[in-house]
């Protein structure tokens, strides 16, 4: 009982996140956001290979991590939230209620703005990460499509 109330607070802040950030929110307001609203969080800043800047949020250990990444203007180009894998039934029945569920472990926004991944644990891990990236620009033209 404990870990379902403790997923339904993840889940709701989760959710309630997305709403705060979405993609292409500033950093600032992201660390801002954190400080206000979830004093226990330890903040982590650093840098990724390709040179970009990125800002971890761990509420408990690795479950309930909020990892954001930015380009080089500051702005976020995805975040990755991770859950306890025991969590994954719940997971899976709250993604599939809020969105649309397009492969076995994906999920678009109804007004195709972003989509999220699940990625299933490695072997030795003990948690699940849904990964929020934006939906990739449509790449026909209309000048295309009339000459067809």
């Amino acid at each position: 009982m404990k870990h379902l109330i403790l997923f339904l607070i993840l889940s709701t802040f989760s959710i309630s996140a997305f709403a705060q950030f979405p993609l292409g929110s500033d950093i600032n307001e992201i660390k801002a956001y954190f400080d206000n609203n979830v004093p226990y969080a330890s903040a982590q800043t650093f840098k990724t290979s390709n040179g970009t800047n990125a800002l971890c949020f761990t509420k408990v250990r690795v479950v309930g991590d909020y990892t954001f990444f930015f380009d080089f203007n500051g702005l976020c180009t995805s975040y990755i939230v991770t859950y306890d894998e025991k969590e994954l039934p719940e997971v899976t029945r709250l993604f599939d209620k809020k969105y649309c569920r397009t492969q076995m472990d994906k999920w678009t926004a109804e007004d195709d703005a972003f989509d999220i991944k699940l990625v299933l644990p490695k072997k030795g891990e003990n948690f699940i990460s849904l990964v929020y990236k934006p939906m990739p620009a449509d790449t026909y033209s209309s000048s295309a499509l009339a000459s067809n």
